[in-house]
């Protein structure tokens, strides 16, 4: 469970989390929930975002789910004030919501168009949604955090297994990230990225047995392992936290080392 989780260091906030209903979004409502946040939890997910909520709940946790579209401005303003109604306050949004490299993938002359869009449109445009929707309660709440997914896709590129929309998409989190921390700090609202590697989800399903194999053989990856939503969720928890109540508009990579072995 970690300390931090263990000293409910969460206790008294509440937090929207996107993309809650599998991999890095249900290992962080989890976690949060065990730190003693109170959760508003969205997806486009039905029957997925369901078993979150009842593995909070059965956890001991307080969780409200929402079925949302977040390319749709009335679906965001939905959630955040789903999550102001259920906790009448808001301080944290952890922007987890994303399309991954097996939707998206291809270089600028093979991807579709629609394609394009899409990654664009999931992994950006959701983002500055919610954030736009939150950030009144935010200020109201005299600040917070918000937290991007990023990728190292938005350092390097891959000639193997290209994905130039989804590199394009996770450049723009750390471009928008950083631009607002630097708007917002005067409201006491935080804005940070995490970079996840590769991680075992949904989204990795095609590449994690050949990644694991070169893993535990000392390839690429430094520490010979593939992530774990846990992981990424950790980090979530720190950026949520009142332990990084200095720290505002930079990233912080999770990915075991490579991209440092990689350069």
């Amino acid at each position: 469970m970690g300390t931090a989780a263990a000293n409910r260091v969460l206790e008294g906030k509440a937090a929207i989390i996107t993309g809650a209903a599998t991999g890095i979004g249900r290992a962080t409502a989890l976690l949060f929930a065990r730190a003693g946040a109170r959760l508003t939890l969205a997806d486009t997910r039905d029957d997925e975002l369901a078993r979150t909520v009842a593995a909070v709940r059965q956890a001991g946790g307080e969780a409200v789910p929402v079925t949302a579209d977040l390319a749709r401005p009335e679906d965001c303003a939905a959630v955040v004030a789903a999550a102001v109604g259920a906790a009448g306050r808001l301080d944290v949004v952890f922007n987890n919501a994303g399309v991954g490299t097996m939707v998206v993938g291809g270089t600028v002359e093979t991807i579709e168009l629609d394609k394009w869009d899409l990654a664009l449109d999931v992994n950006v445009r959701a983002m500055y949604l919610v954030s736009r929707a939150a950030l009144p309660a935010l200020r109201r709440a005299g600040g917070g955090s918000i937290i991007n997914t990023a990728s190292v896709s938005a350092f390097r590129g891959s000639a193997s297994r290209p994905s130039h929309a989804y590199a394009a998409s996770k450049g723009a989190v750390l471009a928008l990230t950083r631009a607002m921390a630097a708007s917002y700090g005067r409201d006491r609202v935080r804005v940070n990225a995490i970079c996840p590697g590769t991680i075992r989800t949904r989204l990795t399903a095609d590449i994690i047995e050949r990644v694991e194999r070169e893993a535990a053989e000392g390839r690429q990856i430094p520490l010979g392992r593939v992530g774990e939503p846990e992981d990424v969720a950790r980090c979530a928890l720190f950026l949520a936290s009142d332990d990084s109540a200095w720290i505002s508009g930079t990233e912080i990579v999770v990915d075991g080392g490579a991209l440092a072995a990689a350069t």
